[in-house]
């Protein structure tokens, strides 16, 4: 009991001593089979710390030998009812089940257990190696599906791009289109309204001339066609031949390539037909 004791000398003996500090014990490695008949190798560590002498001394012989083997088959018992795939998921809840069911049986034995740690799991090689497998398997599995997402969102941004430059572009088209034809469409009320105002169209003949005369020097400037000018004597078609061959023979004159003067003729010929004419 606590407090003074006396003991008679060769009489009364101590018999048996206690540590109330918190002590670990390891709780050897033994062999466990999963629910899905897995056999792995497991071990752990006992945190605990003595509450009644008189329990420990008297209702349990060698309590940390029991307390030890108590862990032992607590260990098994809660390994047995869950899967591999599970085991490493549920060592947390696999602790506080293993230390509930120590507490509860250590507490006639003057003994709290304070906390119980599993240290290591081991499965077999085989299983090893297919956990390995499995688990790159699965890291290559996530890397193609982020590289797939990634290549599909990177396709729709350059979709939405290219749908969102047509669409300005189009728009930016309309509206050039549009202004463009408010500017024929102005540039046609003003020529109307010129026109009203110019007594014999004056300016308007002069517009016409204009771009008469741009256009025929494009074409004589661009082309190979040689263009008479119109005569005052409109009624005079002999006057036009006339003039035509002065021009065609001008030419031929200035780029003499032997096939022109063939088709041309000689100089007698030439002047035979212009007395016809």
């Amino acid at each position: 009991e606590p407090g003074i004791n006396l003991k008679i000398p060769i009489i009364d003996m101590v018999a048996y001593r206690h540590n109330f500090k918190e002590q670990v014990i390891n709780v050897d490695s033994q062999n466990a089979i999963t629910k899905d008949n897995v056999k792995l190798k497991i071990d752990g560590v006992l945190y605990y710390k003595f509450t009644d002498a008189k329990k420990a001394s008297y209702n349990v012989k060698n309590p940390i030998i029991a307390l030890s083997l108590l862990a032992q088959t607590s260990m098994r018992s809660e390994i047995g009812v869950i899967e591999l795939d599970r085991t490493f998921e549920e060592r947390e809840n696999l602790n506080t089940r293993i230390k509930e069911t120590l507490s509860h049986a250590s507490e006639m034995w003057g003994i709290e257990c304070m906390r119980y740690e599993i240290k290591d799991i081991q499965p077999p090689e085989e299983i090893s190696r297919s956990m390995e497998l499995q688990a790159e398997s699965e890291r290559m599995k996530r890397s193609a599906i982020l590289n797939s997402e990634g290549e599909r969102q990177a396709i729709m941004n350059i979709a939405e791009g290219e749908k969102s430059a047509a669409i300005l572009k189009a728009e930016g088209d309309a509206r050039k289109t549009f202004q463009e034809a408010r500017a024929i469409i102005a540039a046609l009320e003003t020529i109307s309204k010129s026109v009203k105002n110019d007594d014999g169209m004056v300016s308007l003949k002069l517009k016409l001339t204009e771009k008469y005369l741009e256009a025929m020097n494009k074409i004589m400037t661009d082309s190979k066609v040689v263009v008479l000018p119109p005569s005052a004597d409109t009624s005079s078609l002999t006057t036009q031949i006339v003039t035509g061959l002065e021009l065609y023979k001008d030419i031929i004159n200035n780029n003499d390539t032997g096939a022109a003067s063939a088709l041309m003729g000689a100089d007698s010929q030439y002047n035979e037909i212009k007395q016809k004419l």
